[in-house]
C-alpha cells in the first residue's frame, strides 16, 4: 500500500483532522430537551465492503420521518473508544425529503464529484470504516435547532457551515 517513509508521511498529513475540545461550547449549546445519548441512535456501516454501494443495512434508515444524523469512522483497534464524529447533518420530513434519502444522497452525489471537498476527502479516506448514526425525529423546528446547536457546541472537522456567527468569526480569525 505504502511504500515508503514519505508515501507513508504524505497518508498521514492528508489524513490529518483537527478537532476542537471545548467544553466551553459543549455548555453553551446543551440540547436540555431531548436526550442525546449516543446509545439512543441507531447505527449501521454505511457502504459495503467493496465500498461500491451501501450496505444493506441503509434499508433500516427511516423513510417516513426526519431527523439527525452523523457521519463517524470507527477504528477496529480499540473498539468503543476509536469512534471519530467527522459530520453532523439533517433531514427534516417534507414531501420530497426523508431521512433515508437525505443520507443517501452523501455517496450518490458527493462521494466522487468535488461538490463538496470535505466530504469528498471523508469518503476518499476513510470509506471502508465509515458508518452513520441516525436520530429519527418528527418535529422540524426541533431538528433545525438541534443540528444548528451540535454543529456550534461539537465543530467537527467536516462540518464546513458554522451556524454561529461569533463562533465562525472566532474560527476563521485563529
Amino acid at each position: 500500500m505504502l511504500s515508503s517513509a514519505f508515501d507513508l508521511g504524505e497518508h498521514l498529513r492528508l489524513t490529518n483532522l483537527e478537532y476542537s475540545i471545548s467544553t466551553v461550547l459543549w455548555n453553551r449549546y446543551p440540547l436540555p430537551s431531548i436526550d442525546l445519548s449516543f446509545n439512543r441512535w441507531n447505527s449501521i456501516k454505511y457502504l459495503n465492503d467493496s465500498i461500491s454501494d451501501f450496505h444493506v443495512d441503509i434499508v433500516n434508515v427511516p423513510n417516513d420521518a426526519g431527523g439527525l444524523y452523523l457521519f463517524y469512522v470507527k477504528c477496529p483497534i480499540l473498539s468503543g473508544i476509536t469512534e471519530y464524529p467527522f459530520y453532523i447533518g439533517r433531514a427534516q420530513i417534507t414531501q420530497g425529503q426523508n431521512l433515508r434519502k437525505r443520507v443517501k444522497e452523501y455517496f450518490q452525489k458527493y462521494a466522487r464529484d468535488g461538490e463538496r471537498p470535505k466530504i469528498t476527502k471523508m469518503f476518499k479516506y476513510w470509506s471502508s470504516d465509515l458508518y452513520l448514526a441516525y436520530l429519527p425525529l418528527h418535529q422540524n423546528n426541533d431538528i433545525i435547532d438541534f443540528e444548528k446547536n451540535l454543529i456550534n457546541g461539537l465543530l467537527l472537522p467536516m462540518n464546513d457551515q458554522i451556524p454561529e456567527k461569533e463562533i465562525r468569526d472566532a474560527v476563521k480569525a485563529f
